[in-house]
């Protein structure tokens, strides 16, 4: 009897718990109560519900309903939980912030269960935790609790304590395979995060959860497959034992919603080592020549993970190749990312501990001595050979070791370093992509190009698309921002090459985005006939313009195309080797202030030292020197032999600074003065470099005055449209159109109908 007491009691703790409630249809009650901007209506059912005023305006803000709590409510609680009533008709994530005696009166409440909106009109719960709250009315408004992404709010009811089965209830009633929005006629990856990683194996559950949250909505919006971390240590966690429950839970849940999986293999990074692995002898990680200190980032110049990469990369495929739910992997053969650089920022260190990681040289363990002298060797043959080119005075091979850069003492030495040190990233990223071919033969393979150009990041854009080739793989840039500047800047280098050598492009945010880099994105793939776009689900659902955004512009994703391009501007791959002014600091850029002030007058291309010796000058009728006056001899001479066959180039006349080799040879610069130049033209311009404006406005001058080029070419030239907005022409004979501004846009592209377009929209223009 006393047992059955206590079972009662414990049974019925729920109803016996306090309890507050918000009903629309009684505003005015005395449990919560309603404070600042809001909008009554009626669900499709009829039942009263309040809204949130639609955000036109703020790109980074979202609205909220307001609600207050009577200060007697749950005094000195340690938790109370939100179950919201609400009429399902928005897209995103719902989000809540309350007054909490610890973390202030915007504090983040946990998500429990049907965080997501799904847009199905019907009646939905919400549920979530609210730990240790002190309703004192802090807030915007003077509210306690501020409820983000919702559509129509029926009913709230806070509550010390839930009913039995009441969690089970809520996350019952996420819908499961709701009609997506999107539909391409003309395929691409559209891929995804959804919560899928974890710290620990033992998160899986965690996991599984917040896919189910995440994945019916990213099936709603259009996209294909959800991305996530493979990471060695929880496949491997004991040597030669392969557990891949992790992971097939992930396929298995995305595969539940329609979904495929894209996923980025980690080996090498710090935090996917087994300890078995971190603990023994074969155990050695990056050293950075700056201050002499290592991490467990993998060298890439030592062999002793290279069997393991090889045999994680072949049982990872023969495991999921076969099973069909694989839209493609992504590779991570270095950094701490996981990307196809060398360790540069962000600390995910070995079992979450802190390592040492910064932008440097990452070439100071004994490995990297080795591997050096062993390509110098190649290089040059003999050390005789080395100390002509050098200046130096060696007397054997093993004198030679890593140095930092900026401290050598010649240009060729510096170059010499910097191209093996970044040849030798290319290298590893190839093996890593070989090995993955060999393993997952029938698999789209992605390379992942992060950092903007810096050189101490090792990542060659150019190389390491062309390396690719052999696997009939993709690039990925890792790089984007919510700037359509700033991502020209930094990923045109890698489409360019892209499109040259013929292999795949995709792109990925480097951290947030609103609507309006939702915009920046979607234009910058489809002026680039991409075939792989990426969305971390933050930047994406957790906006209230975002969504919006990107069911009014991803159809025209259908219409991208490879742009028509006659103007190339040279990278500075030689300079960038020698000058840290070229890339090292983002917002500092010699090179980016340049193309900013070109790419609003024109499209143009990024054309590299090694597509000019592989021949893509062909492509171009006109080669601007935007900042790049050392260029090595071979490929200097590539260029005056374009020229002489009737090639354009634009370069500034400053003779404090010629156009010269690394060995400082001016010859071709003083032929080009002098008018030598053959069939083609050398437009040595007269003009301060500073601001960089007045050059790039003579550049376009220039190039209005050039009958030759393609008419789409000269159409995109006399555009007549505001500065911020940019135009391509793309071979399907359309005009790509964005207006990235503030304001409405009107544009005329010549024999074409004048369009208007909204703020951060995208036109087609036919």
């Amino acid at each position: 009897m006393r047992f059955a007491v206590l079972c009662l009691l414990v049974l019925s703790s729920a109803a016996w718990a306090d309890s507050i409630v918000f009903d629309a249809a009684s505003p005015k009650s005395d449990g919560i109560s309603a404070v600042g901007a809001s909008v009554s209506g009626q669900a499709a059912d009829g039942t009263p519900v309040v809204s949130l005023p639609k955000n036109t305006s703020d790109y980074y803000k979202r609205n909220g309903l307001h609600f207050r709590v009577p200060e007697t409510f749950a005094a000195n609680a340690e938790e109370v939980f939100l179950l919201i009533e609400h009429q399902d008709t928005f897209l995103g994530l719902t989000s809540v912030r309350y007054d909490s005696r610890e973390a202030g009166p915007a504090a983040p409440a946990d998500p429990v269960a049907g965080y997501t909106c799904t847009g199905t009109g019907h009646p939905r719960r919400s549920l979530f935790r609210l730990a240790r709250p002190e309703f004192r009315h802090r807030g915007e408004d003077g509210c306690d609790i501020r409820i983000e992404g919702i559509g129509a709010v029926r009913r709230l009811v806070l509550k010390t304590a839930l009913d039995p089965g009441e969690e089970d209830a809520v996350r019952a009633e996420i819908p499961v395979g709701p009609p997506a929005r999107v539909k391409l006629a003309r395929p691409m990856q559209l891929v995804i995060s959804v919560g899928a990683d974890a710290d620990e194996t033992s998160g899986l559950p965690d996991a599984l959860q917040s896919m189910r949250e995440l994945c019916p909505l990213a099936a709603t919006l259009g996209f294909t497959g959800v991305e996530s971390y493979a990471k060695w240590n929880f496949i491997e966690a004991e040597k030669g034992r392969l557990d891949w429950s992790y992971y097939d839970g992930v396929v298995n849940e995305a595969q539940r919603h329609g979904l495929k999986w894209f996923p980025l293999l980690i080996v090498g990074s710090a935090y996917s080592l087994p300890q078995w692995y971190h603990d023994s002898p074969s155990n050695a990680g990056f050293t950075c020549l700056e201050h002499g200190k290592s991490n467990n980032i993998q060298s890439i110049f030592c062999e002793n993970q290279t069997p393991y990469v090889q045999a994680f990369l072949k049982a990872f495929g023969a495991h999921y190749e076969p099973t069909g739910q694989l839209l493609g992997i992504r590779l991570g053969p270095s950094g701490n990312y996981g990307e196809s650089q060398y360790p540069a920022g962000g600390n995910w260190g070995y079992k979450n501990l802190k390592e040492h990681i910064h932008i440097g040289w990452w070439a100071g363990d004994p490995y990297a001595d080795a591997h050096f002298g062993a390509w110098l060797k190649a290089r040059y043959g003999s050390i005789d050979a080395l100390n002509a080119a050098w200046g130096s005075q060696y007397t054997q091979w093993g004198e030679v070791h890593c140095f930092v850069p900026q401290f050598a003492e010649t240009q060729r030495q510096r170059k010499d370093f910097v191209d093996w040190y970044m040849g030798a990233m290319t290298d590893w990223c190839e093996r890593w992509a070989l090995f993955a071919r060999e393993g997952l033969p029938n698999t789209p393979v992605y390379q992942s190009a992060g950092g903007w150009g810096f050189v101490e990041g090792g990542t060659d854009y150019t190389d390491q698309a062309k390396s690719m080739v052999k696997v009939k793989g993709g690039i990925r840039v890792t790089n984007e921002t919510d700037s359509y500047a700033q991502n020209f800047q930094v990923t045109r280098m890698a489409s360019s090459a892209a499109r040259f050598y013929g292999v795949d492009f995709g792109s990925e945010p480097a951290g947030f985005n609103s609507a309006k880099g939702v915009a920046a994105r979607i234009y910058n793939v489809l002026i680039n006939d991409g075939d792989h776009l990426f969305f971390y689900n933050g930047n994406l659902m957790g906006s209230d313009q975002a969504i919006p955004a990107w069911l009014k512009l991803a159809p025209l994703l259908d219409r991208r195309d490879e742009p028509v391009i006659d103007v190339a501007a040279l990278y500075p791959d030689t300079l960038s080797k020698l000058d840290d002014g070229v890339f090292r600091n983002l917002y500092a850029s010699s090179f980016y202030q340049r193309v900013a002030t070109l790419r609003p007058r024109l499209d143009f291309d990024f054309c590299s030292e090694r597509m000019i010796q592989d021949g893509a000058l062909s492509r171009y009728k006109v080669l601007v020197f935007l900042w790049s006056n050392i260029v090595e001899a071979d490929v200097l001479n590539a260029i005056d032999a374009w020229v002489r066959d009737g090639g354009t180039v634009m370069a500034m006349q400053w003779d404090r600074m010629p156009l010269l080799t690394v060995e400082s040879d001016t010859a071709v610069y003083k032929r080009w003065k002098a008018g030598d130049t053959g069939k083609g033209k050398a437009l040595l311009i007269t003009e301060d470099r500073e601001p960089p404006k007045r050059y790039t406005d003579k550049v376009y001058e220039a190039l209005l005055a050039m009958p030759d080029l393609d008419p789409m070419t000269q159409a995109v030239l006399r555009t007549e449209k505001p500065e911020e907005v940019y135009v391509s022409a793309l071979k399907n004979g359309t005009y790509a159109v964005l207006n990235y501004s503030d304001a409405e846009a009107r544009v005329k592209v010549p024999e074409k109908a004048e369009v208007t377009l909204a703020p951060y929209s995208i036109a087609i223009v036919e």
